[in-house]
């Protein structure tokens, strides 16, 4: 124990004066004799004792209150090393963590596992002094300060923790350590400890390297880890969902492909799956015969498409204790027509001759009677033409535009063409004899769209085939598969090189030499293909192949997956859509997962050049987002929870026994530092109370005759 007034120690001198006074007023004593001194005599002599024995206590209890309020004001004090404050009720500077990613909303039957954490919370709360302080965090991969400051608000407190609430963020622990100890650096006069209260999933340790290292550089602040449930459950989830294939049209068969993964020690059987739209009743079904653990298998299953528009494809699995992965949702926006624009360098050739024939039957091949059904609509024209079709404001559903052996291009196409590129639009390039590519190069908006430059036309002799295995793009993978055909039967005669840019060029097909044959990248809002070689046969023979068919097939659909990846978010991601210029200013509203009612979210803004867009940012949870202006749905979009939350298994022991055993003396520069863990002064005030009251009592009977 020590004081923190110790110079008023000095005062217990004054212990002296009742125990004078006592000795003074006991030598001062005067006898009187007088007639019935002697009847007296007797009684006195009886009650001497007792009266002795009063006075010695309330002597004893006067030097007492002298020494207790002696030691009030020298203001006792117990100290301890700073960080080794215990769970006993001494006051401490705590920044509590609460785990808020999705994996707590695992239930217990009577709630979930952040319920159990806030309810921990509140009794760990309740067993604090007054003089305690606190901060609160809810962790996740974005972490949210509800009280960023020390504060004794204990109130305050309670009542932010009871309203805090679960997301669908992935799980992690280091940058929440990080700014608690930020906060915590303000208070230098309390023990300070940092309190996580988490599920103890593994992936929320997998910075458990930082944590030990702040941990280690700060080591007066104590981080004290609260595992909360028994176990890890076990545990399935859908771990992905998408389209696969072409283009989702209405009247047309759909395939999505689902993931479902098993985080269970024990192998699944027969597990269901089924697809739905909007909520309604099953649309498709699939089963897994088996799922061992630690694996993941996937299904396909078909629906025939709904009705044009947005709309959100749900899948399901039979519910477990973790129902947050068993539903994922995928956003689709449903296509009635779909139109192509194919701009032809020799566009008043006969049909037959010109170069975008053979793109033209394979983006639509279907008998003649047929066409004005199908889902894609092609239009031929020249260069010169695209930028009045652009504009078109009947046009609005052009998917792609695709330049078939372009010659120069003026200004004026170029500059339609990014605008529409860059609002979402997809652009595919097949060069041929008309192609320069000086002049590409020169062609400053052209440049800056393409992904790569080419070069002077190169004859190959003898001819080269494209790869015939290990596809890593999307489009051409179906060909990994030796069931659907090879494409080592296609060469090619003659092409141009192509030099990447520096970005994020992705090459989409290479030859067997290795040389990229086709490359992609995005640009604004929208995606550049860009191919080396003719889409006729003049110089190769791809467009007779079986295959050019599921090829560009399959290269729309996807384009039309990547404009639509903008519609499946993880959560905290902003949603962006580009807009006509006519809804400027416009409110629009947002119906949220779970919600009944839209609500107003914001208005269509424009970007410094002019581009329109709807921005939403508050995507927490996950599931469906319908957004309307005026009454009238314009998108929908999906936020899908984060596929490692669906894995439970906790983190290794020996990482949280590492923390326990970090001391001030791990750090070579830190100087072990006391800190004050009680104080005594409030207690001694009310013991001196008390006794003042109980020796007022016992001088009131010694002052009357005894």
């Amino acid at each position: 124990m020590s004081f923190l007034n110790p110079m008023m120690l000095a005062a217990l001198g004054a212990i002296s004066a009742p125990i004078i006074i006592h000795l003074l007023n006991k030598f001062r004593v005067k006898t009187t004799e007088w007639g019935a001194m002697k009847f007296l005599l007797d009684s006195i002599q009886k009650n001497e004792k007792r009266v002795k024995i009063e006075d010695l206590l309330l002597l004893i209890l006067r030097c007492l209150l002298i020494a207790l309020a002696v030691f009030a004001f020298a203001r006792p004090v117990l100290k301890a090393l700073a960080g080794s404050a215990s769970e006993s009720g001494e006051a401490v500077a705590a920044a509590v963590l609460l785990d808020n990613s999705a994996s707590m909303s695992q239930s217990l039957g009577t709630g979930t596992l952040f319920d159990l954490g806030k309810k921990e919370i509140a009794q760990w709360l309740d067993g604090q002094p007054s003089q305690s302080l606190t901060t609160l965090y809810l962790v996740s991969n974005k972490t949210e300060a509800l009280i960023g400051k020390p504060s004794k608000d204990h109130g305050l407190f309670r009542k932010i923790l009871s309203e805090a609430e679960t997301t669908d963020h992935g799980s992690e622990i280091a940058q929440g350590v990080r700014l608690a100890i930020e906060s915590l650096k303000t208070v230098s006069d309390l023990p300070r400890e940092i309190r996580i209260y988490t599920d103890g999933q593994a992936k929320a340790w997998l910075k458990s390297d930082e944590i030990i290292k702040l941990a280690k550089e700060n080591p007066d602040i104590r981080i004290v880890p609260v595992i909360l449930g028994e176990k890890a459950p076990e545990n399935a989830g859908i771990v992905a969902l998408r389209t696969d294939g072409g283009i989702v049209a209405v009247g047309q068969p759909s395939r999505f492909h689902v993931e479902v993964g098993n985080y269970g020690t024990a192998a699944l059987e027969s597990v269901s799956i089924q697809l739905a739209v909007d909520g309604g009743p099953p649309a498709g079904q699939a089963i897994i015969p088996r799922i061992e653990p630690g694996a993941t298998q996937a299904a396909s299953i078909s629906i025939t498409a709904m009705n044009s528009g947005p709309h959100a494809i749900i899948a399901t699995i039979p519910a477990d204790a973790f129902a947050d992965d068993n539903k994922r949702v995928l956003a689709v926006d449903v296509v009635r027509q779909m139109n192509v624009l194919i701009a032809e360098g020799n566009n008043q050739a006969p049909v037959m001759d010109r170069d975008g024939f053979f793109l033209s039957n394979a983006l639509v091949p279907v008998p003649q009677e047929q066409i004005s059904r199908f889902y894609l609509a092609t239009l031929s024209l020249s260069a010169s033409d695209l930028p009045s079709e652009l504009s078109n404001k009947n046009n609005s559903a052009v998917r792609a535009v695709f330049l078939c052996n372009p010659g120069p291009l003026n200004p004026t196409v170029t500059q339609a063409l990014q605008t529409y590129v860059r609002g979402g639009g997809n652009l595919i390039v097949f060069p041929g004899p008309l192609a320069n590519g000086d002049d590409w190069k020169n062609n400053t908006k052209l440049a800056e769209m393409l992904p790569a430059e080419i070069g002077q036309p190169k004859d190959a002799s003898p001819p080269i085939a494209f790869q015939t295995a290990n596809f890593t793009h999307p489009v051409p993978a179906l060909w990994n598969d030796a069931a659907h055909g090879s494409l080592s039967a296609v060469k090619f005669s003659r092409y141009v090189p192509l030099t990447l840019k520096s970005g994020a060029p992705r090459v989409l097909i290479s030859f067997s030499t290795g040389e990229p044959a086709a490359v992609e990248w995005s640009h604004g809002e929208g995606h550049v293909v860009l191919f080396n070689s003719t889409a006729t046969p003049e110089w190769n023979n791809f467009p007779l192949h079986p295959a050019f068919l599921p090829f560009m097939q399959r290269l729309m659909g996807y384009l039309n997956r990547q404009n639509e990846s903008n519609l499946t978010l993880v959560p905290g991601e902003t949603f962006r859509k580009p807009m006509d210029a006519s809804f400027k200013g416009k409110d629009f509203s947002i119906l949220r997962p779970g919600s009944d009612t839209s609500r107003t979210a914001g208005q269509v803004s424009a970007t410094e050049d002019q581009q329109y867009f709807i921005r939403y940012a508050a995507t927490d949870k996950a599931g469906a987002y319908k957004v309307s202006i005026d009454s009238e749905a314009v998108a929908m979009f999906a936020v899908q929870m984060d596929a490692a939350e669906s894995d439970l298994r906790r983190v290794e022991p020996q990482v949280l026994a590492e923390l326990g055993n970090i001391k001030p003396t791990d750090a070579p520069s830190a100087k072990p530092r006391m800190v004050v863990t009680k104080e005594f002064w409030t207690m001694l005030i009310w013991i001196l109370a008390g006794l003042f009251l109980l020796e007022a009592i016992m001088a009131h009977r010694a002052s009357h005759a005894r």
